[in-house]
């Protein structure tokens, strides 16, 4: 499944702050599409449905089947009972909401027909209606995905039985199996058991059955559920009841991490259960609360503007003064990686390949889902390089940026201007697409006095929209200017932080005489400093440790 760049700018075009009108759309019918997900419907064939029964994104766009299964996944990690409750007064209307349900429940009469089928011609009665019916919901996207739906078939029979409703994502296919062929094994001693072992034969298939529901959850949430499990193994004698009423979705989730929220209970569990709780509210419990450090961003889609020099300035300011920085530079060649080595700075080449994946829908989102879990835990320095920051926000605002950060509180965007025109537009753009994913990140813009000074802008109409960004939107404004030391020439392939302890003696040997050496030296540490006092407190405040304020969104 691939989306174009054309298509992907339409979606997202004129995009205001706030919630997602897809995440909203999808946290309305989430149940009834992860049924349609059990029963074989393909993302587009649910895509397809959705629109014809009226549920559709901003302005009345169709949501595509690629931010669709986005947001399914993200509406499933939120926590599903508490998102249940809360979105229960929908925005859709009540009959919308019915003919979903009934499409979602008609849509299982079509695998059957399809089962009856391969059976035996002859067997078709009971079905007939099932197909016909289908077909006039779905219009003519049966046909569109039906070899899909047919190859989906036999797995989706095994996924009704652990009710996962995200069992697409082909990186979880094998765990998905795996703990679909766990039950059996352990129902199979319950029927030769009797009296007593009634009871256990309820248990024993509950408690796999909640596993299945973690296949919502990325990869990087195992290390944060184990400890949960521990915490859980205290309501055993509660959550077995749980799975076993209706759909276990929303109910043994909210459950479950209704437990997990008390820290340090130190209670024993199970070892057949690797995953019982889902990453929602353990997540925000101790990702996005206790102890999350922040993250800045060093940014502009235009080049030449100073983005590597100003890295290369909170990159000293936090060796100087201590702290532990990681950086991560998105760059064609290695510029901060160079200077520093692979142990301080991770470099992620920006290749043909990767600019090749920017039009295909899977491979455009998975690329950025990396960064998600690195957003929540915080510490860290992106160093963009030009015409990369528009693909970061083109997936943090489909993506459910917020889940990860919340409103960006611990974020800062620091964008770097020159003088020229074509630097001051993009970078005021940046400005504002930040305000967009993040409406309560620190913006920070510098300006950069390379190419000339910004007071002769003072009557431009960047100097009116700075003055009002600075004013209602609390825009924060510093400058860095150049380093004008006869010396500065013969120290740029230098680290700044080994340049701010230099002696007099160090840049003679470098072959400049002892007064230049003086001279260049007084200059370029009252640069260093200037810069230094200006970066400080952006660096020390993301590392101050955050509190949670609030456990759950």
């Amino acid at each position: 499944m691939s989306i174009d760049r054309s298509e992907l700018e339409r979606l997202l075009a004129d995009r205001p702050a706030g919630n997602r009108s897809a995440m909203q759309a999808v946290r309305e019918s989430y149940a009834d599409i992860g049924l349609m997900r059990e029963r074989g419907l393909s993302w587009a064939e649910i895509s397809d449905l959705l629109a014809k029964l009226g549920v559709t994104a901003r302005d009345n766009q169709p949501i595509s089947p690629v931010t669709l299964r986005s947001a399914f996944f993200l509406v499933g990690n939120e926590g599903r009972g508490e998102a249940a409750g809360d979105h229960g007064a929908a925005a859709l209307p009540a009959e919308t909401l019915a003919a979903l349900h009934e499409a979602a429940l008609s849509a299982g009469l079509r695998d059957e027909a399809a089962d009856a089928d391969e059976h035996g011609p002859d067997e078709h009665g009971p079905d007939e209606d099932g197909p016909e019916k289908e077909d006039g919901k779905n219009g003519g996207s049966d046909s569109a995905v039906e070899p899909v739906t047919e190859a989906a078939d036999s797995d989706a029979e095994l996924l009704t039985e652990t009710t996962d409703p995200d069992g697409e994502l082909e990186g979880e296919d094998a765990r998905a199996n795996a703990v679909a062929d766990e039950p059996p094994t352990q129902e199979e001693p319950a029927p030769a058991e009797e009296g007593k072992p009634a009871p256990k034969a309820v248990e024993e298939p509950s408690q796999p059955a909640s596993p299945a529901l973690d296949l919502l959850t990325p990869a990087t949430a195992v290390a944060e559920d184990r400890p949960a499990e521990d915490e859980t193994g205290t309501g055993e004698d509660e959550t077995p009841p749980e799975p076993a009423m209706t759909r276990p979705e929303p109910q043994p989730a909210s459950h479950q991490t209704s437990t997990a929220v008390a820290p340090g209970t130190g209670s024993p569990v199970f070892p057949p259960m690797p995953a019982t709780m889902t990453q929602d509210d353990s997540t925000n419990a101790y990702w996005k609360g206790d102890r999350m450090l922040g993250t800045i961003f060093v940014l502009n889609d235009r080049g030449g503007v100073g983005k590597t020099l100003l890295s290369h300035h909170l990159m000293a300011t936090a060796m100087l003064e201590g702290l532990q920085l990681k950086v991560v530079e998105y760059e064609v060649n290695e510029r901060l990686a160079r200077l520093f080595g692979p142990d301080v700075v991770e470099h992620r080449r920006i290749t043909q390949d990767f600019m090749n994946m920017m039009g295909s829908g899977d491979g455009f989102y998975e690329f950025w889902d990396l960064i998600g879990p690195e957003l929540q835990r915080g510490g860290r320095l992106y160093d963009f390089g030009g015409n990369i920051s528009q693909w970061f926000f083109n997936w943090a605002e489909v993506s459910g940026f917020d889940y990860y950060v919340g409103e960006g509180e611990r974020l800062t965007f620091m964008v770097p201007v020159t003088v020229d025109l074509a630097s001051l537009s993009t970078g005021m753009t940046t400005l504002e697409r930040v305000a967009t994913i993040a409406p309560k990140a620190k913006r920070v813009l510098v300006e950069n006095g390379f190419s000339g000074p910004f007071s002769q802008l003072e009557d431009s109409q960047y100097a009116r929209r700075k003055a009002e960004m600075v004013e209602r939107e609390g825009l924060q404004v510093i400058s860095m200017q150049p380093c004008t030391a006869p010396a500065w020439a013969r120290l740029t392939g230098h680290r700044l932080d080994q340049v701010a302890t230099m002696t007099r003696e160090d840049l003679v040997k470098l072959g400049m005489t002892p007064p230049v050496a003086s001279r260049s030296l007084i200059i370029i540490h009252e640069w260093l400093r200037n810069m230094r006092q200006s970066l400080s407190p952006y660096l020390h405040d993301a590392f101050r440790q955050t509190p949670a304020t609030a456990k759950a969104r």
